[in-house]
């Protein structure tokens, strides 16, 4: 019998997991949360996912995202309890085979993966579709990494790793979810946005009773901050008005995830040159 020291641990397959991706983030492109404004309306994936009240689901994808580097390229499919043991933390949803299974079929009816027909043995293959779910004949639209493409279908943000390894996904309700990855791509090239509650549903599809909930919650656990700045207007009772402007803070704020960028940037270029003098090298004659 194997005992309890000799089995991986949830912390200890998170950390795995991370490792293995290597970057050091996820890579999740904007039209996750807003769709580009050619679009109309532009709401997406994310305010589907929280009017409906996908969290698990939710979680499940951006995991599938995060393992994709190396999972694409694995040669077996991961068992059901690879994906519980990943999810599971204090205060996190609860998850079961069967909480998973129906996590899964939610990610298809949405357009974010695709299931094959046939299992290998008792195990399932989940490729990931785009991440607007968008629909095209025979599917979802194929998911592949945005590198470095700038298109406003590729355009992406980062979620730092700390995302998974300090339990940040167990700590926040589906709103609080939703509204840091509102912020992380509103303030992937800029130190902050502009936010208000009157036309945050215009913009993103988000009720404002759950935009503030989840902003005001985001603020609790330290993760967001606030500046308020006084506008001068001329039509207002005061003369003035107050804009209220959020960032996200620590390893989720704007430079340490370009830090992160651009540290993976170069890890990547010192990878291809090695692939590089290593393909143009001639081998050893041998004696």
């Amino acid at each position: 019998m194997t005992s309890e020291t000799n089995r991986a641990t949830p912390a200890e397959t998170r950390a795995d997991i991370t490792r293995l991706s290597a970057r050091g983030y996820t890579q999740l492109r904007q039209v996750l949360v807003q769709l580009p404004d050619t679009e109309d309306p532009r709401a997406s994936t994310l305010a589907r996912m929280l009017s409906e009240r996908k969290h698990r689901p939710l979680l499940l994808y951006i995991m599938l995202l995060t393992c994709w580097p190396w999972l694409e390229d694995r040669r077996e499919p991961l068992p059901g309890g690879f994906w519980v043991r990943a999810l599971t933390a204090p205060g996190a949803p609860t998850w079961s085979p069967s909480t998973l299974s129906r996590s899964w079929r939610d990610l298809e009816e949405l357009g974010l993966i695709t299931k094959p027909e046939k299992r290998e043995g008792r195990l399932m293959r989940p490729t990931p579709r785009r991440e607007d779910g968008a629909v095209v004949e025979g599917g979802g639209i194929p998911y592949d990494a945005p590198g470095g493409r700038r298109d406003r279908w590729n355009t992406y943000f980062a979620l730092p790793d700390e995302f998974w390894t300090e339990e940040i996904f167990a700590k926040l309700s589906l709103p609080a979810l939703v509204m840091l990855l509102l912020v992380a791509k509103e303030t992937q090239s800029k130190p902050e946005v502009w936010l208000t509650y009157d036309r945050i549903e215009d913009w993103y599809g988000i009720k404002q009773k759950s935009a503030q909930n989840g902003l005001t919650e985001l603020r609790k656990a330290d993760l967001l901050h606030r500046r308020i700045e006084e506008v001068k207007t001329t039509f207002s009772a005061t003369g003035s008005t107050v804009h209220m402007w959020y960032s996200l803070t620590g390893p989720f704020g704007r430079e340490a995830r370009l830090a992160l960028q651009d540290r993976a940037a170069k890890e990547r270029k010192k990878r291809l040159k090695r692939a590089t003098r290593a393909k143009n090298t001639p081998p050893k004659e041998q004696p």
